[in-house]
């Protein structure tokens, strides 16, 4: 894992791929720009949120919740004061981790359309004796990334109650977002380099090296603004790694 990680940051002196590595900083930060302070700025306030029935009962439920709690004798202010520190804990955790994985989001999706020149970018710099071929197609990758997302949500769901629980609530969000950006990517850079059994091979989760490389550089997608620059990271370094397994086929099968 350590040596995956070393190539894909000495690979970020090279031209072909410093100049790729700010594309998604710059789309992102415009796209995110114009959702937060846009769509979900008029939507907060439309009509159609705040006369939501569920929005309504919600605020009402909050409302004789707080009083109930309240007209507790000696310890019903105190309670009020630890629920609300609560609470904003954990929407300000949570806040930050959505806002994370928005702009992670929109970062991979312009990622996506630079991959085959990052691979190649990485391929003319280091294998090039290496011939390679993917496999699959754009249309059949979005399908299976928008089935993963859909099961990683209703799993979310069911499992919504763990979100109040300090700190299990944490990891619990952050493994959530690091399976679908993990399969995302794998799925997108192993498409273009290898053929499908072979992919097959190394595609899983329990294939540590990559696996722990690309956790490595999910995690620093929680610090500001670095979450714009993991996606193309995590390119660079599935492409050394799928490359150098590429490489070793015609030696193992010499033997």
């Amino acid at each position: 894992m350590i040596d995956l990680l070393f190539k894909t940051l000495v690979d970020l002196k090279e031209p072909a791929i410093l100049w790729r590595l700010f594309v998604p900083f710059i789309a992102a930060i415009i796209l995110v720009s114009l959702m937060g302070y846009g769509i979900f700025g008029v939507f907060l306030v439309s009509d159609l949120f705040t006369e939501n029935p569920l929005v309504q009962d919600a605020t009402t439920w909050k409302t004789e919740a707080e009083q109930t709690i309240g007209a507790i004798p000696f310890i019903g202010g105190v309670l009020l004061w630890i629920a609300g520190v609560m609470v904003a804990l954990i929407a300000g955790v949570l806040s930050i981790l959505l806002g994370s994985y928005l702009i992670l989001l929109f970062a991979m999706i312009i990622t996506g359309f630079m991959t085959d020149s990052l691979v190649k970018a990485v391929h003319d710099k280091h294998y090039p004796h290496t011939d390679y071929q993917g496999h699959g197609t754009m249309t059949g990758m979005i399908g299976k990334v928008l089935w993963f997302g859909l099961l990683l949500f209703l799993l979310f769901i069911v499992t919504t109650p763990m979100l109040f629980i300090p700190l299990v609530n944490i990891v619990w969000f952050w493994i959530l977002g690091f399976l679908f950006f993990r399969y995302m990517l794998v799925l997108d850079v192993g498409q273009v380099i290898l053929p499908e059994q072979l992919f097959n091979e190394v595609k899983q989760l329990s294939n540590w090296t990559p696996t722990l490389a690309v956790a490595a550089l999910f995690l620093l997608s929680t610090l500001p603004l670095v979450g714009l620059f993991v996606p193309v990271l995590a390119v660079i370094a599935l492409s050394h790694y799928y490359f150098d397994h590429l490489s070793t086929i015609p030696a193992r099968e010499s033997e």
